[in-house]
C-alpha cells in the first residue's frame, strides 16, 4: 500500500488517475479519509469520516492521464490529530460501482504551525 505524508495544516492532494475507459462516463465520484485506530491496519465500518475530499476533474497532459484531484484543504488538515488515516474514493460509472484500493495517509505534527 502506497502511504503519502503530511503536516497538520498543508493541503493534502492526491491525483486519481483513470486508467481505463472514458473519465466522462463518470456519474458520481466521492472521496473520504477515516482514522485507523492505534495497533490496528484497517479501519472499522463504523468509523466516523474524518475528512471528505473535495474533488476536481483533471484533463490529460502529457505523460499525466485524465483523472481527478483529491484535496483536503490546508484550514480542514490543521483540525485532524496528526495520525494514520486510510481513503479511498468510490466511482459510479455505467450502471456499476468501482471503490478504489485504499491509500494511506500519515498526517505528522508540523513544528512551524
Amino acid at each position: 500500500m502506497t502511504i503519502f505524508v503530511f503536516q497538520r495544516g498543508e493541503t493534502i492532494s492526491l491525483a486519481l488517475d483513470a486508467v481505463t475507459g472514458d473519465p466522462l462516463s463518470v456519474t458520481v465520484i466521492s472521496a473520504a479519509m477515516k482514522a485507523v485506530a492505534p495497533g490496528r491496519t484497517s479501519v472499522s465500518a463504523t468509523a466516523p469520516v474524518a475528512a471528505a475530499f473535495n474533488i476536481a476533474p483533471r484533463i490529460a497532459s502529457g505523460d499525466v492521464p485524465a483523472g481527478w484531484t483529491l484535496t483536503v484543504g490546508a484550514a480542514q488538515s490543521a483540525l485532524l490529530p496528526a495520525g494514520h488515516y486510510l481513503a479511498d474514493a468510490r466511482i459510479e460509472v455505467g450502471g456499476g460501482v468501482i471503490i478504489t484500493e485504499s491509500i494511506g495517509i500519515t498526517l505528522r505534527e508540523s513544528v512551524t504551525a
